[in-house]
């Protein structure tokens, strides 16, 4: 079987390569598609044990490219650039060189409550998993709502204060990456019980910001409890992403 993680050098994929590579069964062969030869050079640094064939470098807007990256390819995880206004035809064109390709299965790894479009992450995915229902591929959907590594704990340490551009009050819910790539390598491995139409929300308990800053406070056994400040005139896009947080509290 041969499984095309791309976004490789990103971090979602990053932790889905390492639990793949780590978990014991593993795929006959993994390629990674990257859009750099940098990205390559960092990657096979962090593993050696993959060959420089492993790799495609490529642009999810030239379909050349895809082709020659899903060529083979049986499994495809696919994780779009984030916050790209161009996202939604990016993914359409990796779904269209799966299909060129005959892939078996498609798993995309997308966002909690995509039909939320003030978010605009939201918006440009809803967009390709709508494409993807239709495609006629087998797929699964992976739905993560917001990551806990999202949280610089350091930086909320240092100055007793989370920061937040919504109210602290509202119940949400957070999943750790590494629960995320977990769920996506069992589906990778064994799709068959995840063929055609399977959607999964990926999220963890529900909880405020004030009781993730209480949390802190008693993991980080601080003498004075981390204090949550809602940041006014914060867009909701800005604070989803990856170093929104530790920006903000500079």
């Amino acid at each position: 079987m041969t499984i095309l993680i791309t976004g490789a050098a990103g971090r979602t994929s990053g932790y889905v390569i390492r639990t793949l590579l780590e978990g014991g069964t593993q795929p006959n062969v993994l390629c990674l598609f990257v859009r750099s030869e940098a990205a390559v050079e960092k990657l096979q640094a962090e593993y050696p044990q993959l060959p420089r064939c492993s790799f495609a470098i490529g642009d999810y807007l030239e379909p050349k490219s895809l082709s020659i990256a899903f060529q083979g390819v049986d499994i495809v995880f696919y994780n779009g650039p984030a916050f790209q206004s161009l996202e939604t035809a990016m993914g359409i064109a990796a779904i269209e060189a799966a299909q060129r390709a005959a892939v078996k299965h498609f798993v995309y790894c997308s966002v909690l409550l995509p039909g939320l479009r003030k978010l605009s992450n939201h918006e440009l995915k809803l967009g390709v998993e709508e494409y993807l229902a239709e495609s006629g591929l087998n797929f699964t959907i992976l739905q993560p709502t917001a990551y806990m590594q999202n949280f610089k704990v350091k930086d909320i340490v240092a100055k007793s204060v989370l920061a937040w551009g919504a109210s602290t009050m509202i119940m949400k819910s957070f999943v750790d990456l590494q629960d995320l790539a977990d769920i996506a390598r069992l589906v990778i491995l064994d799709p068959a019980p995840h063929n055609y139409d399977a959607r999964y929300d990926v999220v963890g308990d529900r909880c405020s910001l004030e009781d993730v800053a209480n949390t802190i406070t008693c993991r980080a056994g601080l003498s004075g409890a981390v204090v949550c400040q809602q940041l006014l005139g914060v867009s909701a896009d800005a604070l989803q992403s990856d170093s929104a947080l530790a920006r903000l509290m500079i």
